[in-house]
């Protein structure tokens, strides 16, 4: 059976002394060591001969994110498996963009450490449970904002060209009054715009008007 150098890296040797006891009792291929800081990580004179290293994002004097960053400029070609306890999504893409192999939170690394190991020696990205969650729902909402913009879009082509005219002086706070002057038009008919627009953007007052405008360009 071929070994493989893993190498774990956090400032919590408790979480260090867990996470190599777990792994050592699901594999006995693994040949484990632990350092307790990203400088320490970097000042290893064997990078490049270490199969994977699983990184703390969060640690003192230098974080995972530039530990694997310099890693990679000194000669380090392994996976890397990060472990946080943020699931902020910008953090999430960072980290793989710049070629993690997977992202697992602390809460979840008993139960998903191995798995994930397994997964990037298997060449695939892992995520914990947790993580797929928050990125389904991210982009579960930013599907939702995308159709709600393409509603929006679609109820403005709609509009007549005076309405138009209206709602952008609306959105600017002008008074009926002003805006009759300007347009040349009987501030009835500047009402009556008004009471439309509000009926066809389904929004309850000029306050809601300015705000449609403004989100779709219109000032």
């Amino acid at each position: 059976m071929q070994r493989k150098k893993l190498l774990l890296v956090d400032d919590h040797k408790i979480l260090l002394d867990g996470l190599k006891a777990l792994l050592n009792m699901l594999d006995e291929s693994l040949d484990i060591e632990m350092e307790e800081s990203g400088i320490k990580f970097l000042e290893r004179s064997d990078l490049e001969s270490i199969d994977m290293v699983i990184m703390d994002i969060n640690m003192k004097e230098k974080d995972g994110i530039q530990a694997f960053r310099e890693s990679k400029e000194k000669g380090f070609n392994g996976k890397c498996i990060f472990l946080s306890s943020y699931n902020d999504l910008k953090l999430i893409n960072e980290a793989i963009q710049l070629g993690a192999s997977g992202y697992v939170t602390k809460s979840s690394a008993t139960d998903c450490i191995y798995d994930s190991v397994t997964a990037a020696f298997n060449d695939d990205l892992y995520y914990s449970p947790d993580i797929k969650d928050r990125i389904l729902k991210a982009f579960s909402r930013s599907d939702d904002l995308q159709a709600e913009a393409d509603g929006e879009k679609a109820v403005l082509r709609q509009l007549t060209e005076r309405e138009l005219d209206v709602l952008k002086l609306i959105a600017q706070q002008f008074t009926s009054e002003e805006i009759a002057k300007k347009l040349y038009i009987a501030k009835s008919t500047v009402d009556t715009h008004r009471k439309n627009l509000i009926n066809k953007l389904k929004v309850k007052n000029a306050v809601g008007l300015g705000l449609f405008a403004e989100r779709n360009g219109l000032i």
